[in-house]
């Protein structure tokens, strides 16, 4: 049966050549540009997809995105005439199987679509995969969360957990990323093996080999005996490492050996010990331009970024807040002996237009302060810190962005002015209750050019918080 292939291109030139050269090799291919990409993929279904990256109107992330959603075991080929690792790395974290980089080769391109129908089956109807509220359930009920970005890391977990692969967690601080390891942990055959969590920005640089990986008696000054390290006190189970980005390169050899090899070596030992552990990481920063930076070894970033997990700020899952509110009001009135009864919708309002630079975490620190100082009846919008309450609508004013001064090595410019442009649309956004048409004019934009900018910063890495 011949395969169905989308082909998406702005460039009608560039479309025509390479359907013809599909054509010629027995697929049958659809084009369309951006948009229209995106109403091929929400009307009919493909065998795989091809996509520019770079597109008017709607981009090849966006093509990505609406093929998660829709059929998410779909292939997808990304072609861009920038070869620039960031684009690869989104492009991956994505879903997409391959990137190419134009001018495509025909070689190469058969060869990717080959591949991609090759092993493609038919789209998972909804029985056939996981389903992500079931497998919450009964996996991992801590995982608190209706919004479709969390439900789109429910998904992903579902189908990872029950496997022994790398998982990289990224995100803001707060999020929750030891929580998702722990769900990942539970939904896993290694449920009732050793769990070892390690903060590696917590551990001093000087200890940080022995820590890990142990070391043997004599290795160092005060090494009165042998120490096993958190590597070996996982065998048979799941280490964490957190923080992984604080790594410095010397252990990050070390780990990157014991990644491929299964085997380490303490500290101070002359024998290489095998090893059983699945390894779990996770960082508020953006790994990939710490590679570019030379702080963070490449081949071991690839090493750990086999399933990539983002989790959303909870600014981006705000329908989760009133859920998530409810279940600490309910947690800390019976840890505090409190009779809280409730939030007042003002103040819930708030909590949902505040920007929570801590996340999750600083959520949870909040009400545990303003259950304790209530005591009982209904919390209200005067018993809110004032920073959540500055307007007289309930809107909130988020924290201000300092502007960074100039470091003494090196910088990356884009990036700050990302965080800036992040922080100032969602402060208009939130001082004007969501109004799209008033927060751009606040922002001294046109409606369309602010509601593109979101919709780009959906699929974006968000801004990381320390």
């Amino acid at each position: 049966m011949t395969a169905k292939v989308l082909l998406c291109d702005d460039e009608e030139v560039v479309c025509r050549s390479l359907a013809r050269l599909l054509r010629s090799a027995a697929y049958d291919v659809v084009t369309a540009d951006g948009p229209g990409g995106l109403a091929q993929i929400d009307h009919d279904t493909f065998d795989a997809v091809i996509t520019d990256l770079r597109m008017p109107g709607a981009d090849g992330f966006a093509i990505l995105e609406a093929v998660r959603t829709k059929c998410p075991r779909t292939p997808v080929i990304v072609m861009s005439g920038s070869a620039q690792i960031s684009d690869a790395v989104r492009a991956m974290r994505l879903g997409a199987r391959d990137f190419l980089v134009k001018p495509v080769g025909v070689e190469g391109l058969e060869e990717a679509l080959g591949g991609a129908v090759g092993t493609f089956k038919t789209p998972a109807t909804p029985e056939e995969g996981p389903d992500p509220v079931t497998w919450r359930d009964r996996t991992a009920p801590w995982l608190l969360g209706q919004d479709p970005a969390m439900l789109s890391v429910l998904s992903l977990l579902a189908q990872v957990s029950d496997t022994g692969c790398t998982v990289l967690l990224t995100g803001e601080s707060g999020t929750g990323k030891e929580l998702v390891a722990r769900s990942i942990v539970a939904g896993s055959s290694r449920a009732k093996k050793p769990f070892v969590a390690v903060n590696c920005a917590a551990i001093p640089t000087n200890l940080v080999e022995s820590e890990l990986f142990g070391h043997a008696r004599g290795a160092f000054t005060g090494a009165n005996s042998a120490r096993i390290g958190r590597f070996a006190e996982a065998s048979g189970g799941t280490i964490l490492l957190d923080e992984i980005g604080e790594m410095e390169l010397g252990v990050q050899a070390k780990l990157l050996r014991l990644i491929q090899d299964g085997v380490l070596r303490p500290v101070g030992d002359e024998i290489d010990q095998r090893i059983d552990v699945r390894i779990l990481a996770a960082t508020n920063r953006k790994l990939e331009n710490d590679v570019a930076a030379g702080r963070f070894r490449a081949d071991l970033f690839w090493r750990l970024n086999v399933i990539p997990v983002e989790l959303p700020a909870l600014r981006e899952r705000a329908t989760d807040i009133p859920l998530l509110a409810e279940h600490f009001v309910r947690r800390f009135n019976e840890k505090n002996r409190r009779k809280v009864t409730g939030i007042h919708p003002d103040a819930m309002f708030a909590l949902q237009h505040y920007y929570w630079p801590g996340n999750i975490r600083e959520l949870e620190n909040l009400l545990e302060r303003t259950v304790i100082l209530k005591g009982a009846g209904e919390i209200v919008l005067s018993d809110l810190p004032p920073k959540l309450r500055s307007g007289q609508d309930g809107s909130a004013t988020p924290v201000p962005t300092p502007v960074p001064d100039l470091p003494s090595d090196r910088t990356d410019l884009r990036a700050i002015l990302e965080s800036v442009e992040d922080r100032m649309i969602a402060e208009a956004l939130v001082r004007t209750g969501g109004n799209k048409n008033r927060a751009a004019e606040l922002l001294g934009l046109n409606r369309t050019t602010l509601v593109e900018k979101l919709r780009r910063k959906r699929t974006a890495t968000p801004p990381t918080a320390s």
